[in-house]
């Protein structure tokens, strides 16, 4: 009597990996790919936008970052910290991924001690062993959804400016070598009811969001990564 024919049965391990075939080959075109390439490798990198155009990797922390705001007076009447706050949190997150940093106390002191402002940042260089200094200008501030005065939706634009200090006949100079423009909101999709939150509490969400933005210009991030 001969022996009933059977299919051999696929091996436990492998219902996983037949799940993940099946997956991909129901996605059409370049999904199929940008998926599998996720699943394996997981969201890309991001270079940070300092590091193209510079070709200095900040967070290898060889040099030495200082950081600095500038607001105009009717911005700093919606926040009066804003200068400090930004400053603080751009530092922490560079020092997260490596820069090596001057502390924000230091700079508020100095600016207390210079009338709070400076015309260029080579008046900073004499004072401060640093190698690069990143000045933040923060152009315009909101909070509030336009026409919609019981929403929240922060908004901000502004500039950066990045120096590297150099050593000429005897004097500490500093040489813009890095500009760009920020223009960002949040949240991006709908805003925030002003009965959901305190006006305090979606400030330092917002301030959380635009550190971020900022602090992104110098090191590499997932592309993935929700801000």
């Amino acid at each position: 009597m001969n022996a009933i024919s059977r299919t051999p049965s696929l091996p436990r391990r492998m219902l996983p990996t037949l799940a993940v075939l099946i997956l991909l080959t129901s996605a059409s075109g370049c999904s199929l790919f940008v998926m599998f390439g996720k699943m394996l490798l997981g969201d890309p990198t991001v270079e940070a936008p300092f590091k193209q155009r510079t070709t200095v990797d900040l967070t290898e922390g060889e040099a030495k970052v200082l950081v600095v705001c500038k607001t105009p007076s009717l911005v700093l009447s919606q926040l009066p910290t804003l200068q400090y706050d930004l400053n603080e949190g751009v530092l922490r997150r560079l020092k997260q991924h490596g820069v090596s940093t001057v502390s924000p106390d230091e700079v508020s002191d100095w600016l207390d001690e210079n009338g709070g402002e400076f015309a260029h940042a080579s008046e900073l260089a004499q004072d401060f062993d640093c190698d690069f200094i990143v000045v933040a200008t923060v152009r315009e501030l909101g909070f509030r959804e336009p026409n919609s005065p019981d929403m929240y939706r922060g908004r901000a634009n502004g500039g950066l400016r990045v120096f590297e200090i150099k050593e000429a006949d005897g004097r500490r100079e500093a040489l813009q070598i890095y500009t760009s423009q920020f223009n960002t909101e949040y949240p991006r999709m709908n805003p925030v009811s002003t009965s959901t939150v305190g006006e305090r509490a979606f400030q330092k969400r917002f301030m959380s969001h635009l550190t971020d933005t900022i602090s992104r210009q110098f090191y590499d991030y997932k592309a993935g990564e929700d801000f």
